[in-house]
């Protein structure tokens, strides 16, 4: 686990990087607390590293914890 900055607010994740962005598992209690919902695209900072903007694009709550995917890009409906 790591220090995970989403939107301005540090948090405790799981990282794994991935080729579009990232997957971050959390507790669902501080995914909670941070607020954000699918479709947002906020400042991300996993320690060591710049800010970078991405989208959140999934979200699988199985309660004590969330799994988060974030991506660069977002797929076009159709």
């Amino acid at each position: 686990m790591q220090p995970v900055a989403l939107n301005g607010l540090e948090v405790w994740g799981y990282v794994v990087e991935t080729d579009e962005g990232m997957r971050v598992r959390f507790y669902v209690d501080d995914w909670q607390r941070i607020g954000l919902g699918q479709g947002q695209r906020v400042p991300v900072r996993v320690a060591g590293k710049d800010d970078v903007w991405l989208f959140v694009t999934g979200v699988v709550e199985t309660p004590p914890i969330v799994w988060v995917t974030l991506a660069r890009r977002v797929r076009a409906a159709g």
